[in-house]
């Protein structure tokens, strides 16, 4: 399993021991899709750059 998707597993169980222990399940669905979300707007971003550096380098 490539290490990001550990990491996301390891933050959804996280977010559901959270919820078992009382916390609001909205709340932590919110959190957990909003730090997804911007870890691949991230991802996408570097793989953009590096894109264009190598498309601007020839």
């Amino acid at each position: 399993m490539p290490l990001a998707e550990l990491d996301a597993r390891a933050r959804a169980d996280a977010a559901l021991r959270r919820i078992r222990a009382g916390a609001d399940p909205a709340r932590e669905a919110f959190d957990l899709a909003n730090t997804m979300n911007d870890e691949t707007v991230g991802r996408l971003t570097n793989a953009v750059r590096r894109f264009f550096r190598r498309s601007s380098g020839r």
